[in-house]
């Protein structure tokens, strides 16, 4: 009960932080909904095309009216270890049907790709909207308790997403918007492979999306100075129904701030703090098996991933970036590149390793 408030206490205050430090910037000195300064289009494409937020940063730019974005991220993350709490637990004392985990299999590491489409066009000068396609590929090894190692795989279509980006507040070097996407449940979550229980439904992580309708509000502010730039964001996942298969992913929610340098008129890099917290599945797959059907182990349960309760917990990460202007064009390149600094998992769970993101963009 105690790490449930403590939790909480962590999420709710970088959130009211986050919200805080938007709100002063954007309270002072008359109505925030009625900016005192007005850059052209122009201005506006200028700016947000040489934009310094970091690439890992999800709905963190709006555009001037008229102006279209493509873009495509590559995101990697690898997982290994696993945690309960914030102590690392050996792969043996999870299976060693000593009294205390007693499952058969656990994970050793995992894998997972993401390749994002997106499209913006901005209306007008305050709205942004958006759009995302995502595929996922995702591969998980793991150790039976006879020391046996096996690997299972997922490929397809990820959830996808549409919103939009309202600008808000734009006064000299300060600028603060609110975001709303609508989840769609675009992804199979009947993934199933090899196992050695024959070919079955694989546990939640190696599902490709939520299956659930869900929003993703957010609120971004962004401020600059000569060749100093900074930003702060806080969002969230909520997943409003039960899926097909009987659960709900938990919501999750994330505070990031980050400050970045421009070196010339091409090169800009950042560094990056982000928190995240996502809370337990509500519900279970019956496709799911959990226990060991038969055996001298027969019932004992199966792996960690198969619990619904062991899928929640925080994190804290620090990223580096880089975002390259290709001259006299509106493409950019951009890299980042991060690891936690701390987590604390409903375990055992696997911990994150590392973790990158690469994309271009293009406005035109």
């Amino acid at each position: 009960m105690n790490k449930s408030i403590n939790i909480n206490s962590m999420k709710n205050t970088f959130i009211v932080s986050a919200l805080s430090t938007v709100a002063a910037f954007a309270g002072t000195d008359g109505d925030f909904l009625n900016s005192s300064h007005s850059p052209s289009p122009n201005e506006h494409s200028s700016h947000h095309h040489h934009s310094e937020t970091p690439i890992g940063v999800m709905a963190g730019h709006t555009h001037a009216k008229g102006e279209w974005m493509a873009s495509y991220r590559f995101m990697f993350m690898s997982m290994e270890q696993n945690y309960d709490g914030s102590s690392v637990v050996g792969d043996s004392s999870i299976t060693a049907n000593n009294g205390r985990y007693d499952f058969l299999i656990t994970p050793t590491d995992m894998d997972m790709q993401m390749h994002m489409f997106g499209i913006m066009y901005a209306p007008t000068d305050k709205l942004t909207l958006m759009g995302m396609l995502n595929l996922v590929e995702s591969s998980m090894n793991h150790r039976r308790a006879d020391g046996l190692n096996f690997k299972t795989e997922s490929s397809g279509f990820g959830d996808s997403s549409f919103g939009g980006l309202y600008r808000f507040f734009e006064r000299d070097s300060q600028q603060a918007h609110f975001g709303l996407s609508v989840l769609f449940p675009t992804a199979d979550i009947d993934n199933r492979d090899d196992t050695p229980l024959g070919f079955a439904q694989l546990p939640y992580p190696m599902q490709l999306g939520s299956g659930s309708w869900g929003l993703a509000p957010s609120l971004t502010w962004l401020g600059h100075s000569g060749s100093w730039s900074w930003g702060s964001q806080v969002s969230a996942k909520f997943y409003l129904n039960d899926n097909d298969n009987d659960y709900r992913l938990g919501n999750r929610y994330e505070a990031t701030a980050w400050g970045a340098h421009r070196w010339s008129s091409w090169l800009s890099t950042s560094l990056r703090v982000n928190f995240s917290h996502w809370e337990n599945i509500n519900g279970a797959d019956p496709s799911i098996r959990t226990t060991v059907p038969m055996g001298g182990r027969a019932g004992d349960p199966l792996i960690p991933t198969a619990d619904p309760d062991l899928r929640g917990g925080s994190r804290i990460d620090v990223s580096a970036g880089a975002n390259i202007q290709i001259p006299h064009t509106g493409a950019r390149l951009a890299l980042e590149v991060g690891a936690p600094v701390y987590q604390d998992l409903d375990g055992p769970q696997l911990g994150v390793e590392w973790f990158m993101t690469a994309g271009i963009q293009y406005a035109f």
